[in-house]
């Protein structure tokens, strides 16, 4: 169990997995020192893949906020990330007009590869303005659904905002930040 009461079950990912048993990750070697193998891997990407439903709950819970910023707990183990640097962050979010889905990212616009996580986003820390959040959750549950149902296996959810951004219906901003301090001062100095 966790958010309260609901288990992986309840999670909106959880019935692809229902509707194709055999789901596998995209990647065909998860990582060893995170999954005690395959369906760990799914089971961590339907949990993952949550965060865009969870900012859509926020967003109905909180009519009165224009900005949602998603930062994963486990930030906190990444080189350079404090609390003071997540202050700073959020300090220059408040003063930024937010028009975009506005991530940091490693890599250019590339093609990509579902076999391993696709760095265009670090997808630990995303913001998107009210007015986007029920479209990039509409768009990556609709994303996510149509590849795993097409192709039988569950992609990272880095790779599903990757792909959403490439459907350019939604602006996109993206600037450069590792899994370090840079994806958030990265957005701070972009803001200054």
């Amino acid at each position: 169990m966790f958010d309260g009461d609901r288990a992986v079950e309840d999670l909106w990912a959880h019935r692809l997995l229902v509707a194709n048993p055999d789901l596998m990750p995209a990647d065909p070697d998860p990582p060893a020192d995170r999954f005690d193998g395959p369906a760990d891997a799914v089971t961590s990407n339907i949990v993952c893949h949550e965060r865009f439903e969870w900012v859509r709950r926020a967003a109905e819970l909180h009519p009165d906020i224009d900005v949602f910023v998603w930062i994963d707990y486990s930030v906190f183990k990444q080189p350079g990330v404090t609390a003071e640097v997540i202050r700073d962050y959020l300090d220059a979010i408040e003063r930024t007009p937010v028009d975009s889905v506005t991530a940091p990212g490693v890599w250019p616009k590339v093609a990509i590869d579902d076999s391993r996580p696709h760095w265009r986003f670090v997808a630990s820390t995303w913001m998107c303005p009210r007015e986007l959040v029920v479209p990039l959750s509409d768009l990556a549950n609709l994303v996510l659904e149509v590849r795993a149902t097409h192709t039988g296996k569950i992609t990272w959810d880095a790779n599903t905002l990757s792909y959403v951004e490439l459907l350019d219906v939604l602006p996109f901003r993206w600037y450069p930040g590792d899994h370090n301090e840079t994806q958030f001062r990265g957005f701070s100095e972009l803001a200054n």
